[in-house]
């Protein structure tokens, strides 16, 4: 959360959580994405920590996208289904350029940064069998110029865990 205030017009941050499946890095990004978009719950907050830390945040929503890796055949496809469903547009009129789609969410967010969750797919049936570690990337260094945060969450059984993905 505290990341998540830190980001600012052409300040943008990403973070990524490693670990095995089934540790709770999905439920955590969840979490997030639920604290920022839904204002209203940061009150209901009881440990003293993360309710200091969602104090912080601006009093409004946060438009928060879901990119769920292994439901589409690129990881471009599946941002682009999480923005569109962020901001209720239509994917096939979003940009097919990384940098045009990650613009294109950073300004329709306005003051309140643009928040992006990568993760794998709970019910996904097998490993994504995909390498995406060059546009997990590219992501993370235009996310940097943009009003943007990204959080990805990295499981251990993704193929070719040990390559680019690691």
């Amino acid at each position: 959360l505290d990341k998540v205030v830190e980001v600012e017009d052409q300040s943008g941050m990403t973070k990524a959580l490693a670990g095995y499946r089934g540790v709770g890095k999905s439920h955590f990004l969840a979490t997030i994405g639920a604290i920022v978009s839904h204002p209203e719950l940061r009150s209901r907050i009881t440990d003293g920590y993360v309710s200091t830390s969602a104090q912080r945040l601006k009093r409004r929503r946060y438009p928060v996208g879901y990119a769920k890796r292994g439901t589409k055949e690129t990881l471009l496809d599946e941002i682009k289904e999480a923005i569109a469903t962020a901001f209720d547009v239509q994917a096939v009129n979003l940009p097919n350029n990384l940098m045009d789609l990650m613009q294109f969410a950073s300004t329709t967010a306005g003051e309140s940064p643009f928040v992006l969750m990568v993760d794998t797919a709970f019910d996904r049936s097998s490993k994504v069998i995909r390498d995406d570690g060059d546009l997990l990337g590219e992501l993370a260094e235009i996310a940097k110029g943009l009003n943007v945060f990204v959080g990805v969450a990295l499981d251990d059984d993704i193929a070719g865990a040990d390559g680019v993905n690691a």
